[in-house]
């Protein structure tokens, strides 16, 4: 700020500061003609307008002097390429008007600053994931090169089938991996691709079932689906929510797979033919009950609402271990189960957590080692659009 660009800022003040002390002199002119004098000799006036016009010129340059490093230095940070990386570079506040302009770059650096971090962050797990996706994705595409060599030595049908099956499965945990790099990719935009409905639990339950029916009939593992609820209609995204379902169902397919030697070939026939499981098959059931009230929805007037609805995964697979269960929702965690199913990324209940967040869902662990695992979903009473707003 140069002196003139000072001097047109105050211009209105320094106008109205003399204009009041030539008002100043024509009072005291016009008292000493009412008291019988003679008025104010030109001298006496003229001395009275240099006192004025001195103390006003001195407080100016005082003033100035104050302002003038201040608003220099912003003067060069706002013609800087990035003006806001520079804010901490502003003098220390001398005036009011400087300290407000303080606060409001400061402010603006902070906000500036957290979301840099927030994208370089973001950045990170994107490339972090990618490569281990990446990695993830080796595993079954050397499998399915190995099957492929070893199948120009088959010798019967049997054989031929058994390595179709295991191109399947590898074929399947690509599949899975695909749509887990998807899910990351869309949940960054995830208000633009939000369509929220009135949805069936049931509905979806089922239809995660029939897509792993496969799998389950491999692993002898044995679904299903109850509902314990009156209504197991929710507001939610169809789209969001089944690959959430998919998630925790996939998830427990991998624990419980490995939970113990195979059942015999029967139990795989009883649970393609829908039949009651052996005691000792392993199970994977798929519940929607209603969440009891309890103190917190009393207080926050819930009891006017309908009842809250939950959507339970349980497994009777190895569970999470006590010390890994508080992590099991951070990005990249796959704890000792990691260990022994390689193939986790560690992403999968992270984007389901998330995902659930943005629908206004909560997603919670229980798990007990060597006794299996429960992934509960609570859905909301209010509306899944209830403070979204689009990023464009």
């Amino acid at each position: 700020m140069n002196i003139l660009e000072y001097l047109a800022s105050r211009a209105a003040f320094i106008i109205f500061h003399l204009f009041a002390g030539a008002l100043g002199i024509a009072v005291i002119q016009l008292d000493l003609l009412q008291t019988g004098g003679s008025g104010l000799t030109y001298g006496s006036a003229a001395y009275i307008v240099v006192l004025h016009v001195a103390m006003l010129g001195i407080a100016v340059v005082i003033d100035y002097s104050r302002q003038y490093a201040f608003f220099r230095r912003a003067r060069e940070i706002a013609a800087a390429p990035d003006p806001l990386a520079r804010v901490p570079s502003l003098p220390a506040p001398r005036a009011a008007e400087q300290r407000i302009l303080h606060q409001m770059a400061n402010a603006a650096y902070a906000s500036h600053t957290a979301e840099a971090l927030r994208r370089d962050a973001q950045a990170q797990m994107h490339i972090d994931f990618t490569n281990r996706w990446v990695h993830a994705m080796k595993t079954p595409v050397s499998i399915i090169d190995l099957l492929v060599q070893q199948s120009k030595e088959v010798g019967s049908v049997d054989e031929a089938l058994t390595l179709f099956d295991s191109v399947q499965e590898e074929n399947e945990r690509i599949a899975y991996a695909l749509d887990t790099m998807l899910g990351m990719a869309r949940q960054e935009r995830f208000s633009m691709d939000l369509l929220p409905q009135q949805m069936d639990l049931v509905g979806v339950a089922r239809s995660v079932v029939n897509k792993h029916r496969k799998e389950f009939i491999r692993y002898s593992i044995y679904p299903s689906v109850e509902c314990h609820a009156p209504s197991s209609i929710v507001e939610t995204d169809e789209k969001w929510i089944t690959f959430v379902v998919d998630q925790l169902v996939s998830n427990a397919i991998k624990y419980t797979r490995i939970s113990r030697p195979d059942a015999a070939v029967a139990a795989a026939t009883t649970a393609a033919a829908g039949d009651t499981p052996p005691g000792n098959s392993k199970r994977i059931v798929i519940s929607i009950d209603e969440r009891p009230f309890d103190e917190a929805d009393a207080r926050a007037g819930a009891a006017m609402l309908p009842p809250a609805l939950t959507l339970t995964v349980r497994d009777n697979g190895i569970g999470i271990p006590d010390h890994d269960l508080p992590r099991v929702f951070d990005p990249f965690f796959t704890g000792d189960n990691g260990r022994v199913v390689p193939e986790s990324t560690g992403m999968g209940l992270f984007l389901a957590r998330r995902i659930c967040a943005e629908l206004g869902h909560t997603l919670t662990a229980q798990s007990q080692p060597e006794q299996g695992a429960a992934m509960t979903i609570t859905f909301s009473t209010t509306s899944v659009t209830h403070g979204i707003t689009a990023n464009v």
